[in-house]
């Protein structure tokens, strides 16, 4: 009997690990994927860049600021309260 039992356990196991592969992944966040070169398009010109080594989570970039030009975006927004929906905070410069 615990062999069929354990037979049923691996059983359910295995067909749960399937379903959760199968499940379309679920993304609330904010924003666009920039092209591959860092760029964002128009309709989305704030830069978003994530930057945990500095402590904070991400940091946005909006055209005129000193380093908009440099900024490689790793995510691209269309209004500053879509990139401060993602987690992120305005560039000081």
């Amino acid at each position: 009997m615990s062999a069929s039992l354990a037979m049923i356990a691996l059983l359910l196991i295995t067909s749960h690990a399937e379903a959760a592969t199968k499940r379309p992944s679920v993304s609330h966040r904010t924003g666009v994927e920039p092209s591959k070169n860092g760029s964002c398009l128009t309709e989305h010109p704030i830069k978003g860049n994530f930057t945990p080594h500095s402590g904070e989570r991400c940091i946005y970039h909006i055209i005129g600021q000193r380093f908009y030009s440099r900024t490689k975006a790793e995510r691209c927004y269309a209004t500053e309260t879509e990139a401060m929906q993602d987690g992120c905070r305005r560039s000081k410069r």
